[in-house]
Order: structure tokens, then C-alpha cells, then sequence
């Protein structure tokens, strides 16, 4: 599979679309030059002086809640899915079975993901050890000295990172038999229920993110939170593979 996985992985990392959702991954050295994030993160501090852990988990949660970075990463599956089905490019791997195809592709998208992923952090760190550290608010510090906000911080990114990987696969599963606009739609409405679900009484607990702050341990909300996670994506990924298995090329 490791001679199949690089000259897929690089097929798609060369696509305009994965270009674009990278470049979000430099939203939080933008945003750190306008004002009104500048006002948004100051109002959020409470009076408290942020640490690292902290800027990097709101510019997660704000990058996340723009849209713009998840809704690319679904047109980019559904143009590896739907658009090389229709358009007989896979035509070229008949050879192969359908299984590794559909694996090698999802686990090149993941690893994008894990890309997109390593380039916010390494965002996050310059600019706020650079251009953030002169305001009031800003600590300098790795971490914060109270542990439930590092637990709080790095609930909310883990959540987020873990819905990124179910619209991949959920995507992917979509774009086998349906088009693009349904498929991306799919993807971008999956994201906003997981986005109001923590401020609801009971489909809280039906989503990743409803587990932040939801007043458990945080012991608790990890492993719940995984088990919820692993329901969507094991259902998410044998659909994909089933409907994938399905076509003819």
C-alpha cells in the first residue's frame, strides 16, 4: 500500500482546493492584525492574562466557526470521490482493489488534515509570541495555571480536530453516489449541528463538541467523547467503503 499511498497523496495535495484550505491554517497570524479580534480575545480573557494554550484554542474554535476552512476541505474530498468517478480517473487504478483505493484516500486526506493541523499551531505560536505578546492580556506563558482551563482548551481542540475527520469520511461516504453541492451541504450542516449541539439539553451528548465544558472530569469527558467519536467515524467510514465498493470504473 506504501507504493500506492505517495503518488495518490500527491495527487490530491496538489489540488488548488487543498492549497486554499492550508492557507486557513495562517488565520491566526490574520487575525492577530485586525482590531477586532484583538477586542474579541481581550473580552474573552475576563480580566485574566491568556497563555499560549489558550490564543491557540480560540483561534481553533474561531477559524472553526468561520466555516470557510471545512467548508473547502469538503469540496476538496468531494472532487478526490465524485469528480474523479465521473470524470474516469479512476479508470487508471482498475488495477487495484477498491478497498486499498478508498483507504489510500482517506488516509491522504487525514494526513492534510494532520498538515493543516501542525501549520495553525505553528500559526498560533509566532503569532502570539510575536505579535501578540505586548497586550495586556496576553501571559507569555505555555499554559495556563489553573488545570480546568487546560483541560477546557484541549477538549475544544480535540473536538473540533475530530470533527474535521467525520465530514472526511462522512463526505467521502456521500460522494460515491450523490454530487458535490449535496455532498459539501452534507458536510457543512453535520458542522453546524455539532456547533449548536452543546447549547442543547440532550444532543449535547450526541456530538463531540457537546462534551466541552459539559461538567464532567475530564476523564470522562475524553472518554466519552472518543466513544462518541468512534460511532461516527467507524459508521461513517464502513458506509464509505461499502458505497465505494459499489461503483463500477
Amino acid at each position: 500500500m506504501k507504493q500506492v499511498f505517495t503518488p495518490i497523496y500527491k495527487s490530491i495535495r496538489k489540488r488548488r482546493e487543498i492549497a486554499a484550505f492550508l492557507f486557513c491554517s495562517l488565520y491566526p497570524l490574520l487575525a492577530s492584525a485586525v482590531s477586532l479580534f484583538q477586542t474579541g480575545l481581550k473580552s474573552m480573557a475576563h480580566g485574566r492574562r491568556l497563555s499560549f494554550l489558550e490564543y491557540w484554542s480560540v483561534n481553533v474554535q474561531t477559524q472553526w466557526q468561520l466555516a470557510i476552512p471545512i467548508l473547502l476541505l469538503a469540496y476538496a474530498v468531494t472532487t478526490v470521490f465524485y469528480t474523479e468517478i465521473h470524470s474516469g480517473i479512476l479508470f487508471l487504478y482498475k488495477d487495484l482493489e477498491k478497498k486499498v483505493i478508498f483507504k489510500v484516500k482517506i488516509l491522504s486526506l487525514i494526513k492534510i488534515l494532520g498538515i493543516f493541523t501542525v501549520l495553525t499551531f505553528l500559526a498560533s505560536l509566532l503569532s502570539y509570541y510575536t505579535l501578540m505578546l505586548h497586550q495586556s492580556y496576553i501571559s507569555g506563558h505555555l499554559f495556563p495555571e489553573n488545570w480546568s482551563i487546560v483541560q477546557m482548551s484541549l477538549l475544544t481542540i480535540l473536538s473540533r480536530m475530530i470533527i474535521y475527520v467525520i465530514v472526511i469520511l462522512l463526505v467521502s461516504a456521500l460522494s460515491s453516489h450523490y454530487n458535490n453541492s449535496i455532498s459539501v451541504l452534507a458536510g457543512l450542516f453535520f458542522m453546524l449541528l455539532a456547533n449548536v449541539a452543546p447549547h442543547l439539553p440532550l444532543g449535547r451528548y450526541l456530538f463531540p463538541t457537546g462534551y466541552v465544558g459539559a461538567g464532567m472530569n475530564f476523564a470522562l469527558s475524553l472518554i466519552l467523547m472518543c466513544l462518541i467519536s468512534s460511532i461516527y467515524i467507524i459508521s461513517a467510514y464502513t458506509l464509505g467503503l461499502k458505497k465505494f465498493e459499489q461503483i463500477e470504473f
